[in-house]
């Protein structure tokens, strides 16, 4: 938006903050947080909420000081160097090994009604498709978005109408074996991943230019918005893990449950209606975008110029192939959704301790901004405070990877190794091509 557009005031905020937070990851996560923590999943969305709104801190406090479109990407690179952005980016790359999860999400409800395909074929098949719809251009319009979050909120909400008078309450009594039936760091690990799920509202702040009050309206959108999805996910939590014995569906999709609380039709509306058009849209979708920033990022001479370069319809081809690889390998290796979630999340969360070091000099580089901030305190304080939400975000990451595959952990390992090595040798080519367009 620019000069002439009405810009978002709250409402508008909190319409996009709840739109991105519900996605269709709901119907991936709840059954393999069911499978780590039982009939501890209500405790935990709740507690993924509260560590989804904590991480968000350091966001809050760089957005209410110098908003920006762009975001995290934009706050690395202005406050740690352009280094320091490109890691972000290269991690942010690792973390979209979540694409996967959507299309095996996708694949494992398509074959809870046609068995006779197998689910890796189909998350294959739904992947290529994907990819090619949005080669030629045809990316998921803003109705067709709009579309998905209706339907999957409808689904959702008959899910909890239809489930609440089915469930065993007697079966989630709050004790500790009930709570951690697998021990404490299975439970952390899912509330980890939940607060993936409660997560997504700080991308409102990639729109900071446009906000009215910025430096208000970003942080109460945040947090209440957040909030209001908890609780809807809570209910869906009871209902998953609440009306057959976990055993039965841990580790599952949604579609068991659903099938023992709908009749036939509804049953069919909640997989094609909610699950199966959620998933392919979210896919679809997510190959729309994302690309942007490796696209920046090579544009700053990252990358080889031509991978920027895009085709008549206006899609950046080589990139988008580096996307679909990441969704691809992890199908074509059959890594489970258990494993690629982990990876994801974890890495997601390194991104995230990234912003944090980001606002930890935010006082340093910008002084003046800082002090007219909405969050402004003494920079000990500061220090302090994000001191303790960093052991809080490394403590997240290590629960999450801690549980990879020698492998998949041993591939991390060396893709961050060479992404390092390749930044320390890339970047005198970056300064001086930057060089050459500042005496222009």
């Amino acid at each position: 938006m620019g000069e002439g557009h009405k810009k978002l005031n709250f409402s508008d905020c909190m319409g996009l903050a709840i739109g991105q937070i519900i996605g269709s990851g709901i119907m991936v996560l709840t059954g393999i947080v069911i499978g780590l923590t039982g009939h501890g999943i209500a405790a935990a969305f709740i507690l993924g909420a509260v560590l989804a709104i904590i991480t968000c801190v350091p966001f809050i406090i760089l957005t209410s000081a110098i908003p920006s479109s762009g975001a995290g990407f934009t706050y690395i690179r202005r406050l740690m160097g352009e280094k320091a952005g490109f890691m972000y980016i290269a991690m942010f790359v690792l973390s979209q090994v979540l694409i996967a999860t959507y299309a095996k999400g996708f694949a494992s409800y398509f074959c809870s009604i046609f068995p006779q395909f197998g689910e890796s074929a189909v998350a294959m098949a739904a992947l290529v498709i994907c990819t090619a719809v949005n080669l030629i251009g045809l990316k998921s319009s803003a109705l067709v978005q709009k579309g998905m979050v209706v339907l999957l909120l409808l689904s959702l909400f008959l899910f909890i109408v239809f489930g609440l008078p089915k469930v065993s309450w007697d079966a989630l009594t709050p004790t500790v074996s009930n709570l951690m039936p697998n021990g404490p760091k299975n439970f952390f690990t899912g509330v980890a991943l939940l607060s993936f799920a409660c997560g997504g509202a700080k991308f409102v702040a990639e729109n900071g230019d446009d906000i009215v009050e910025p430096s208000r309206t970003i942080p109460k959108v945040i947090v209440l918005s957040t909030s209001i999805v908890a609780v809807f996910y809570v209910l869906i939590g009871i209902v998953a893990g609440g009306v057959l014995p976990v055993e039965t569906v841990a580790f599952q999709n949604l579609t068991l449950v659903a099938q023992e609380i709908f009749p036939t039709w509804l049953y069919l509306f909640f997989v094609f209606g909610g699950a199966v058009f959620a998933l392919l849209t979210t896919l679809n979708g997510t190959l729309s975008w994302v690309t942007r920033g490796l696209q920046a990022a090579a544009k700053q001479g990252w990358l080889p110029e031509k991978t920027a370069k895009e085709n008549k319809n206006g899609v950046p081809v080589i990139l988008l192939m580096v996307f679909f690889l990441m969704g691809a390998i992890p199908i074509l290796t059959g890594m489970d959704l258990t494993l690629i979630s982990n990876m994801g999340v974890g890495t997601d969360m390194v991104t995230e301790f990234m912003v944090l070091l980001a606002c930890w000099r935010l006082p340093d580089i910008f002084p003046e901004e800082y002090q007219k901030s909405a969050f402004c305190m003494k920079k000990r304080t500061l220090h302090i405070l994000l001191f303790f939400i960093g052991i809080l975000m490394i403590g997240t990451s290590y629960v999450n990877l801690s549980d990879l595959t020698v492998p998949a952990a041993i591939a991390c390992g060396i893709y961050i190794l060479v992404m390092f090595v390749y930044t320390q040798v890339r970047y005198p080519y970056v300064k001086a091509k930057q060089e050459k367009k500042e005496d222009k």
